[in-house]
């Protein structure tokens, strides 16, 4: 049976944890059957809905004033890492994969301290990756992500097979 309608774009909907510098949305976004999550995301909008989000502190000292929100419109610029939480959405599209060289690499942003591997076509560098596709998300695999902030001794770990990495939000990075 098909999940398509005469004239109507078959979907799914895909649970997401969304980090920001003191802030994690926990929610769903919708993804064409046609695409995958990084198209949705890097769809050039400013902005992207979830449906049924929570919204919660990073650190115990942040205060949130939040229930489930049926509707939310986040803000890509304010978005530092976007994780989907079922792990085969970092499965390509049939047809739409390129042959790409694994590398690790290490990112700093003002919230997070990141290492994860990064897929380069042969030959380019991931500065040339991030230069030719500044506004693009940075699709990353095997995620350790380390939240440290000023203003506390607090840390909290991620951990995730996929993830988004707002290049905007790069500080640093080092290829190894």
């Amino acid at each position: 049976m098909s999940n398509r309608v005469e004239g109507v774009v078959a979907s799914r909907w895909t649970e997401v944890e969304v980090y920001a510098t003191y802030m994690k949305l926990t929610g769903e976004v919708e993804v064409p059957d046609s695409q995958r999550l990084s198209d949705v995301v890097n769809g050039g909008e400013r902005y992207l809905t979830l449906r049924d989000t929570r919204a919660e502190p990073l650190s115990v000292n942040y205060p949130v004033l939040s229930r489930v929100e049926p509707r939310t419109t986040i803000a890509r610029s304010a978005v530092i890492l976007l994780c989907p939480l079922d792990e085969g959405e970092r499965e390509p599209i049939p047809g739409a994969h390129r042959v790409k060289l694994s590398h690790q690499a290490v990112f700093n942003s003002v919230a997070f301290s990141l290492v994860g591997d990064i897929h380069l076509e042969p030959g380019q560098s991931l500065q040339e990756q991030l230069e030719a596709h500044p506004a693009d998300f940075l699709p990353l695999t095997n995620v350790s992500a380390l939240w440290v902030t000023a203003l506390s001794e607090e840390t909290s770990a991620v951990q995730r097979v996929f993830a988004l990495l707002n290049p905007v939000a790069i500080l640093s990075f080092s290829e190894r």
